[in-house]
């Protein structure tokens, strides 16, 4: 009988084969034949090695989505951000590897850290000790806080959590770092922000210096103006808490501060002087409905500091100066204002801007809600409808005797939306509410009815469900019947 030969298989070198097909189990990540075999038998692919472009695209693709699988699944196991954060940091895994929000962000703040190793050691002391990269709102406040390293007052590593509230836990971070006396919650904010001067700000009010001193102060504070900037309320952002200290030391109140709220006083520091006399006009007539301080002061800001856009065809505009660039509110009575205001709607009214200029629609949607009211079952028909040219803000203006059309080139240029709530019965239709939306914030800034009133509570309530809808905010400065 015969002895049969056992059969060997020849082991086929790599350096032997074709550039192409070497080239390509190399991209594959294999460094043998027999690896690139194998993996092409657990994938149901051929194990020949004379494959054309399709089948070597056809492998790399399937590659990839098992390497982004696997990336994947590791991050999920990898739940202990004392791992995750290393591998971020050295690239071992790529930023568009991951899914998790929080691990996105993370890879963000490396890119964009001037300190990664502060970061990357900052970072794992959090991971082990507080709740905040759970949150992904923190992030960029954890990146921004580890730029100023230099200027911790306290080692990180004597910093323990006593609270498990995320948000009191980046207070209690912020103060333990930076703060060696007191300082107001509303400061807080300045750190999920890119604003570097603010937060230098916190700093030096941290080291007990005052703020009128800060470097950078647009304005000249009194020591009563800075005593209340200090005690803002903590929904405040820094310019309000700048104007709040000015209104309160001046002998305002909170009314009307929130009335100020949301205008173009607020930032506009380089005419302070000018803005401090309009204040007092508004304490020294303390029976002026507040409802009438936004528009009031649309109209100054038109008359004396905005530049005049004439849209002479489609895409030309021409700018002329500002009508009244001397406007001062000295001998300015109320009833003389209120008036002025109200002609210069009527003239905003009667005023085509050119002809129908248009522009694009947001990507937020409008809104319709149908209810019975409780008289005779008869339907209500509520509409929320976006405003698309000058034509449709004239005739907004036109109707609930307001200002929208000032508006017309911040919709053109896509900084904001202008909305119309309307209100549909069995007797008619009517246009009851004018709302302004900022884009960039999904905010929404400014709602207004009929010669400025403020909107009442059920409008509220059709508003804040078109917001809900649309994952939109409405600024608390927003106010509305009996708030």
């Amino acid at each position: 009988m015969a002895k049969k030969r056992k059969k060997t298989q020849a082991i086929i070198q790599i350096e032997t084969l074709p550039s192409i097909i070497r080239n390509h189990i190399f991209r594959l990540g294999f460094t043998t034949v027999e690896e690139y075999k194998s993996w092409c038998r657990n994938n149901n692919f051929t194990c020949n090695l004379h494959k054309d472009s399709r089948q070597r695209r056809n492998e790399l693709s399937v590659k990839e989505s098992t390497t982004l699988s696997e990336l994947f699944t590791n991050e999920k196991k990898t739940r202990d951000l004392k791992e995750l954060i290393p591998k971020i940091y050295n690239q071992e895994i790529q930023a568009n590897a991951l899914r998790n929000p929080t691990a996105i962000s993370i890879a963000s703040a490396f890119e964009n850290s001037a300190h990664p190793k502060v970061l990357l050691n900052f970072l794992l002391y959090l991971g082990e000790n507080c709740d905040l990269l759970n949150d992904p709102t923190y992030i960029n406040g954890l990146v921004a806080i580890a730029n100023h390293s230099e200027e911790w007052i306290r080692p990180i590593e004597t910093w323990h959590v006593k609270r498990h509230n995320r948000h009191i836990q980046f207070t209690q971070l912020l103060r333990h770092l930076f703060a060696a006396y007191e300082i107001p919650a509303f400061m807080d904010q300045v750190w999920l922000t890119d604003n570097v001067i603010h937060q230098n700000w916190y700093k030096h009010i941290g080291s007990g210096q005052n703020i009128r001193t800060a470097p950078n102060i647009p304005l000249s504070l009194t020591k009563k103006m800075a005593h209340h900037f200090l005690n803002a309320p903590k929904e405040y952002n820094v310019d309000e808490a700048l104007i709040w200290g000015q209104v309160h030391a001046l002998g305002g109140d909170q009314r009307l501060m929130d009335a100020l709220r949301g205008t173009k006083l607020i930032k506009n520091h380089k005419n302070n002087e000018f803005w401090l006399n309009v204040i007092r006009f508004f304490i020294t007539n303390p029976m002026l409905d507040v409802s009438h301080v936004h528009p009031i002061i649309d109209f100054i800001w038109n008359q004396k500091f905005q530049n005049q856009r004439v849209f002479v065809a489609r895409d030309v505009v021409e700018e002329h100066d500002p009508p009244q660039p001397n406007f001062s509110m000295k001998g300015r009575t109320p009833n003389t204002l209120l008036r002025q205001v109200s002609d210069w709607h009527d003239q905003l009214g009667r005023e085509t801007r050119g002809g129908d200029y248009t522009w694009c629609r947001s990507s937020i949607g409008e809104f319709q809600l149908k209810e019975r009211g409780y008289d005779n079952n008869k339907l209500k028909h509520w509409i929320i409808k976006e405003l698309l040219s000058t034509k449709e803000l004239i005739d907004e203006g036109r109707k609930m005797k307001h200002c929208v059309i000032t508006y017309a080139r911040s919709c053109y240029v896509g900084k904001t939306s202008i909305w119309t709530m309307k209100f549909k019965d069995e007797t008619g239709q009517e246009n009851v509410l004018t709302i302004e939306v900022s884009l960039e914030e999904k905010l929404i800034k400014q709602v207004r009815g009929k010669r400025n009133r403020l909107p009442t509570i059920k409008e509220k309530g059709v508003l804040s469900r078109w917001a809900k809808k649309e994952k939109l905010e409405i600024a608390e400065y927003v106010k509305f019947e009996r708030d």
